[in-house]
């Protein structure tokens, strides 16, 4: 799991970073620090995917023995472009995703 703003040093990072920037600016779920990032490096091929979930325990309402997916994003290595299935996290069904600027 990687949660964190510094500056990468892999491709996998960068994702991560990419992702939870593009989420927290975008406001895409209800409490930023109540979220984790986990990463499949090379998902598909050429694709990192990261799973956003939810973190219990803390501050953070919930059984914190469980993160239940809230969607999921899966960023090229090499365009940087992100699909996510944010709006359908049931069907899956994958949209684009702009990253912050």
């Amino acid at each position: 799991m990687i949660s964190f703003h510094t500056v990468a040093t892999s491709t996998a990072e960068s994702a991560v970073i990419q992702v939870e920037n593009t989420v927290e600016k975008n406001k895409l779920v209800p409490d930023a620090a109540c979220v984790n990032y986990l990463i499949t490096e090379d998902a598909e091929p050429g694709l990192d995917l990261v799973d956003v979930v939810e973190k219990h325990g803390g501050n953070c309402p919930g059984d914190p023995e469980t993160q239940p997916r809230l969607f999921s994003v899966y960023v090229d290595q090499k365009t940087k472009q992100m699909i996510s299935d944010k709006d359908d996290p049931v069907e899956g069904d994958f949209t684009l995703l702009v990253p912050d600027k």
